[in-house]
């Protein structure tokens, strides 16, 4: 009997202030769907930064495969003169989607437009027409499907892990995040001299 395998999609990083976009893909086969839900898996920003971690280093060893990217805010800034966040993000996802081993029943992705119909329209334009068939995608999608709280872990725990080297400290990056523009303000008195502004 062929096992049949689902894809997820999502990112972290987005609308930061500090840090890079991350997105992660993850297979799995409809076989694991309930292991991963028996031992936590959910939507990232629900679960502890401990536990994260841990689900992290299961998920890389347990699923089918899986590949994870870095968008660093310089790249970002520069594709930002041609293209929208959004059609970055599109075509990023597209990346990781086309270069997916098959099969794969379903692609699951958390679309980062309301419209997700209008979504897919721009997916197609970058996707491989073998997987168009194959895509779905929804509107907080890593909080209804295991496998996109999959990607979402490795998504996450990467941009943590990357931020933390650059910062050296535990921060979200984000501008609602009190601690995150208290560094940021700290940083600029302590190495940007005010008076040459």
């Amino acid at each position: 009997m062929n096992e049949k395998y689902t894809a997820g999609v999502d990112e972290a990083g987005r609308g930061c202030v500090l840090g890079p976009m991350v997105i992660g893909i993850c297979k799995i086969s409809e076989d694991q769907i309930s292991y991963f839900r028996k031992i936590g898996v959910k939507d990232s920003k629900l679960l502890s930064f401990k536990k994260r971690e841990e689900l992290f280093e299961v998920i890389k060893k347990e699923c089918k495969e899986y590949r994870i990217i870095v968008i660093p805010a310089q790249e970002i800034n520069v594709l930002m003169q041609e293209y929208t966040l959004n059609e970055i993000e599109t075509q990023k996802f597209s990346d990781l989607i086309n270069h997916l081993k098959l099969p794969v029943s379903n692609i699951i992705i958390d679309a980062p437009e309301k419209n997700t119909e209008k979504f897919k329209l721009k997916l197609f334009k970058y996707i491989d027409d073998n997987k168009k068939e194959k895509i779905i995608a929804e509107n907080k999608a890593d909080l209804n499907h295991i496998v996109v709280g999959c990607a979402s872990i490795l998504a996450k725990v990467t941009r943590d892990r990357l931020l933390y080297n650059l910062v050296k400290c535990k921060i979200s990056g984000y501008p609602a995040d009190v601690k995150t523009i208290k560094f940021i303000k700290n940083y600029i008195f302590d190495n940007i001299d005010i008076n040459i502004i």
